[in-house]
């Protein structure tokens, strides 16, 4: 098999014990980037609730209200 490319096998790195406290911490700051990646993404479409329509959102995010996913995979014409 000439199209097979190998990689080099990396050195595994040992996993550190951490203390509870810095656990935490960390958790802490993963959650703020989230709400700031969260903040970014909805910022151009302002706030969801002043939609003119309830159903005025695209239905790619959820499944409900469908039969099966087969149907919700498909979408409609309003999904982007």
């Amino acid at each position: 098999m000439s199209n097979v490319v190998s990689f080099p096998t990396v050195r595994r790195i040992q996993a550190a014990s951490i203390s509870r406290a810095e656990f935490e911490r960390l958790a802490d700051l993963a959650l703020d980037v989230v709400d700031q990646i969260v903040a970014i993404l909805e910022a151009p479409n302002g706030d969801t609730d002043l939609e003119p329509r309830a159903d005025a959102e695209p239905s790619l995010g959820s499944t409900e209200g469908y039969e099966n996913q087969v149907v919700w995979l498909r979408g409609g014409d309003r999904d982007f």
